[in-house]
């Protein structure tokens, strides 16, 4: 299995193609949009099945801070000759802030009949018991909030 991580820290826009053109080709991507900074950040991921046997693991994890807008669109694409792909999308985004905006869209589009594919989405907010928790250990409000990001970043 290939394995690949990208961060994105800075606003931007990005579109990023998986290809898993061989048969037995198995890939995992990870995406970290760490959106603390305030603008736009719009990431596409699009995993395209071409071939026999393939795997595809797709996950996008975000964080959303204040004046900050996050826009992340996956797609898994399993053409009509990738009989037997097994594939998973999944979108997950973290809000700091209630002036943080922040959209994740899922997408299938599969022709073949042979396949196992399936999606994830998921926006939330802080928890308030971790952070509770995190105060009465002695964290101020900026620790526990660091502390809950870098959990959620972890990979």
């Amino acid at each position: 299995m290939t394995r690949i991580v990208k961060k994105y820290i800075e606003p931007g826009e990005w579109v990023v193609e998986i290809p898993l053109n061989k048969s037995g080709d198995d890939k995992e991507w990870v995406g970290i949009i760490d959106a603390r900074t305030p603008g736009h950040y719009k990431l596409r991921v699009v995993t395209n099945h071409k071939a026999l046997n393939t795997k595809g693991r797709i996950t996008v994890k975000a964080v959303v801070g204040a004046r900050a807008n996050v826009d992340i669109r996956g797609v898994i694409k399993i053409l009509s000759e990738a009989q037997r792909t097994d594939s998973f999308l999944e979108l997950r985004v973290l809000m700091l802030d209630a002036k943080a905006t922040a959209i994740a869209e899922p997408e299938l589009e599969i022709e073949a009949n042979d396949v196992r594919a399936s999606h994830a989405a998921s926006i939330g907010q802080l928890d308030s018991e971790q952070m509770l928790y995190l105060s009465s250990r002695g964290l101020n409000t900026k620790e526990a909030t660091d502390q809950i990001v870098n959990g959620w970043f972890s990979v």
